[in-house]
């Protein structure tokens, strides 16, 4: 299965959460968030799933948790969260996080065409890793895309797991306590 068959078979009917990360693993990793099957080194999935369904996950491994993946991709999926890569190609090289801001922007604009298919007025955007935010955020608060965090959220890789969590659970806290002051 493809990067891209992977990512459609879990999009929801209505997007509630629109995660948009930095762009796909690299094509021989064999590891993708939207893969079933990953044995290793997939802390974006991981970390996700400890912040939003953290009762499911209390007191298993990461090794059970891998091993009902596909469970929580389909409650994923049904509780309206999605997520994409601000660029659909991975960094195939390993470039310095200038670089890759620098090539998140060239990317922006289609970046933007595809998200405004994906929004309904109630979708709520989270931008996941300092280049992601650094690149996007401004872009796209000026194209009225309606985002929740206002820092950026750390890559749960290289010891930024915790920070990912807080930061992550504090966004879709916000709106979600928005939402109702709002209603």
């Amino acid at each position: 299965m493809t990067i891209e068959q992977a990512r459609i078979k879990y999009k929801p009917k209505k997007i509630k959460y629109l995660l948009i990360s930095e762009t796909p693993p690299k094509s021989n990793s064999n590891r993708f968030f939207y893969f079933e099957n990953v044995k290793e080194q997939d802390s974006l999935f991981l970390e996700t799933m400890k912040v939003i369904y953290p009762e499911s996950v209390l007191g298993i491994t990461t090794k059970e948790i891998r091993s009902i993946k596909k469970t929580f991709l389909e409650k994923f999926k049904n509780d309206g969260f999605y997520l994409i890569d601000s660029l659909n190609e991975p960094f195939e090289e390993k470039y310095s996080s200038p670089k890759k801001i620098k090539l998140i922007k060239e990317g922006q604009e289609n970046l933007l065409k595809r998200i405004t298919k994906l929004l309904t007025s109630e979708t709520i955007i989270v931008l996941i890793s300092a280049t992601v935010f650094r690149a996007n955020f401004e872009f796209l608060k000026e194209n009225n895309i309606n985002i929740s965090n206002s820092e950026l959220i750390d890559f749960p890789g290289s010891g930024g797991q915790n920070k990912y969590r807080e930061k992550l659970k504090k966004a879709i806290t916000l709106y979600i306590a928005n939402r109702a002051i709002k209603v």
